[in-house]
């Protein structure tokens, strides 16, 4: 038998007002057809379940449940990131004081449908469903609500990729207008069967006589028995049982995995490493043979029950909660107020979009990946590759943009001896000096190649100011992800190449308070979801300084939130030994053009005189570059949302200072109610802890060069 049920998204009064002197789409038309029809539906499926019940059926599948927008708090703290930052209408939800209402005909009745409020978009994501739909034995969704081009939408496509049979009915459901509604049913093509909701009151209401070709397409229908002519096979040892067509999927997906693995075996890889980035910027990986891996994979075909559309690879290893955010980046010692212990684990779920082979490790190959609850397979509060791609999603989704992100990497070259105790630089030279590029030509010419058999595109390579010191610019690009993973690649390719050549890389922020430090540099600007690179939101010439209204609100959002953006984007006692007067980071809140000491520099197209983007100085390889990119990115899109207007250059404007410390920033930050809304009371609390443990050790400069020293 195939149990089905009918899934009401977000009918609710809240949602749906109605007016009918209104000529709009979704008053006149949209709205009113969706609430009919699946009021159709609910009474259908409802006559159903009562002639079940009056017939005394055991575990039939007539199941009602309605979802519907509800905090679980009366201050709504815990709805979802995109809720909250897509204003008053979806951050203030009905509460358990003040509760959803419903319409009659499509309200739940308690003990009989099942009602689960939600605080995001898909209810796959924000409620248990997935268990309740196993546990019930359903295999058959059919969907209607509200809006089609997204909460319905998205529960499709994760419903699908779970592995139900999907039923859209197209005239229950509705959207803002018309083309909206037309684009969240064809974003539906191919995860989901689409009809009208006259063709499922036929389905529900034929006899259990169907023939096959009307269950071909996975008619609405728990009972349906395919009855022919031929007899039914006996009794006994020699009955077989044949899947069903609708039981019974080829798995494409681990069959190409499979290709690339084999691939991989003849290309003389024999390891693949799972890799994630701890909150405190440390890499902690697992590795699987190569051939475990491949013999582990699924058959081409399975039940559909027991096969799942995701990787065929997924969640091989396991890794311990706290190593997420527990433990400090100097030893694996847990700090108790971080709230985390051993007692969990959380499974590694690879991107295959990120798959390297090392160069410096040829026989390796390398996959970052996000880490998920082990019983629920959620994503963990504590993934921070997650985490941003949360905030990136929100960004395309809620705003319409995409951001483009450019990194420039600092570090120093030391000879791997020290010299008297003490490491020793490779050169003395200075800022773009040609001695270094020289002496250094066959390191650099083995980091090009390197980096380039990784598809890592490199812009610009040149001697920075301090001893030893170097500078590798990645390329600017929309793929935010990539350049996270880039710079993640980049810095353990220069740390393997340095030893190749005698030499230790450190990326300490300083080393010494005589010279420059070294930064991570990071470019931001942004544009239209689907436009081309040219096509600059940033940029705009007619403006008097050249920024765009939503640049300048960009910008403006990084400015407030600026002191406490510090705990992560410069999240080391060392990070703040390189800000100051005369370091070329600034050491105010502030932002201007083209000027190198100004922590938030709007950069300038050489040709054109243009605005381009505006570079965040007040950064370092310290931090978890996942991590500190959602939280710089979510700022910003704080002061898009609100229209936030950019206050005068930093020679114009009041000087408010920065803080001097990572203990002063963490202050700031357990105030700042918007980006600990971001990071999550889990992460959050975790996070701030292990950086105050870090704080209140007490280590000189010297130290704290040896120790990176020691540690390259």
């Amino acid at each position: 038998h195939l149990f089905s049920a009918l899934l009401v998204i977000d009918i609710q009064h809240e949602l749906t007002k109605i007016d009918e002197g209104s000529n709009e789409y979704k008053q006149a038309i949209g709205f009113p057809r969706m609430i009919a029809n699946t009021k159709l539906l609910v009474e259908a499926v409802r006559a159903n379940r009562e002639k079940e019940d009056n017939a005394q059926v055991s575990g039939s599948g007539s199941e009602i449940i309605f979802t519907y927008l509800e905090a679980l708090t009366d201050n709504s703290r815990d709805v979802s990131l995109d809720y909250k930052l897509s204003g008053p209408g979806l951050s203030n939800l009905p509460t358990p004081s003040s509760p959803a209402t419903f319409f009659p005909g499509i309200s739940p009745i308690p003990g009989k449908d099942i009602a689960l409020p939600k605080t995001s978009c898909s209810v796959f994501q924000s409620t248990n469903l997935d268990y309740i739909l196993r546990n019930l034995n359903v295999e058959q969704l059919v969907v209607c609500g509200q809006l089609t081009d997204q909460c319905v939408e998205s529960a499709v496509r994760d419903a699908a990729d779970l592995g139900y049979l999907v039923t859209v009915v197209e005239d229950a459901c509705g959207a803002e207008n018309e083309d909206s509604h037309q684009k969240g049913l064809h974003g539906m093509q191919g995860f989901a069967r689409r009809v009208e909701t006259e063709q499922v009151l036929r389905e529900l209401s034929g006899s259990s006589t169907a023939s096959a070709t009307d269950n071909d397409e996975g008619v609405l229908a728990q009972d349906l028995i395919v009855n022919t002519s031929l007899a039914t096979a006996p009794a006994g040892n020699f009955a077989i049982s044949i899947p069903k067509p609708s039981e019974f999927l080829t798995n494409t997906i681990g069959g190409c995995h499979a290709a690339i693995l084999r691939s991989l075996r003849a290309a003389g890889v024999k390891f693949l490493r799972y890799a994630v980035v701890d909150a405190f910027n440390t890499i902690r990986c697992k590795m699987v043979p190569l051939n475990h891996a491949i013999a582990s994979l699924p058959s081409r075909t399975q039940r559909n029950h027991a096969v799942s559309l995701s990787s065929p690879l997924d969640n091989p290893v396991s890794i311990a909660e706290i190593c997420f955010a527990g433990l400090p980046a100097h030893a694996d010692v847990p700090v108790a107020s971080s709230n985390l212990t051993a007692r969990n684990v959380l499974t590694l779920q690879p991107d295959f979009s990120s798959l390297r082979v090392l160069p410096y490790a040829p026989r390796t190959a390398m996959i970052m990946c996000t880490a998920h609850n082990q019983q629920t397979k959620y994503l963990s509060p504590f993934c921070t590759r997650g985490l941003l791609e949360r905030v990136l999603h929100e960004a395309r989704e809620g705003m319409g943009v995409e951001f483009c992100v450019g990194a420039e990497l600092e570090f120093q070259l030391f000879y791997s001896e020290p010299q008297d105790g003490l490491p020793q630089p490779v050169d003395m030279t200075t800022f773009a000096n040609a001695v270094t590029l020289n002496e250094q030509e066959d390191f650099i010419s083995t980091l090009y190649e390197q980096l380039g058999e990784q598809d890592i595109p490199i812009e610009l390579i040149h001697a920075e100011s301090a001893p030893g010191q170097m500078e590798v610019v990645l390329s600017y690009t929309s793929n935010v992800m990539q350049v996270a993973d880039d710079v993640v690649l980049t810095r353990e390719t220069i740390t393997a190449c340095a030893k190749k050549f005698g030499m230790k890389a450190l990326f300490l922020p300083k080393t010494s308070m005589m010279t420059a430090g070294s930064g991570l540099h990071l470019h931001f600007s942004f544009r239209n979801v689907g436009e081309s690179s040219s096509d600059n939101l940033f940029s705009d010439p007619t403006q008097p300084i050249g920024i765009s209204l939503r640049g300048g609100s960009f910008i403006e959002g990084l400015l407030g939130h600026l002191p406490s953006l510090l705990s992560f984007s410069l999240p080391t006692v060392n990070s703040f030994r390189r800000v100051g007067p005369g370091c070329w980071t600034g050491n105010s809140v502030g932002w201007s053009t083209e000027d190198k000491d100004a922590p938030l520099r709007v950069c300038v197209d050489l040709n054109t005189g243009n605005a381009t983007n505006v570079e965040l100085k007040l950064s370092d390889a310290t931090a978890n570059i996942y991590l500190e990119l959602a939280m710089v990115l979510a700022a910003g899109m704080d002061g898009m949302k609100n229209g936030q207007k950019l206050r005068p250059m930093i020679d114009d404007a009041a000087i408010e200072p920065l803080p001097n410390s990572l203990q002063e920033s963490l202050d700031l930050l357990k105030k700042n109610s918007f980006l600990l809304s971001v990071l999550g009371p889990e992460l959050g609390t975790a996070y701030v802890a292990v950086r105050e443990s870090e704080a209140q050790i007490e280590k000189t400069l010297e130290e704290e060069v040896m120790n990176a020293f020691n540690k390259a």
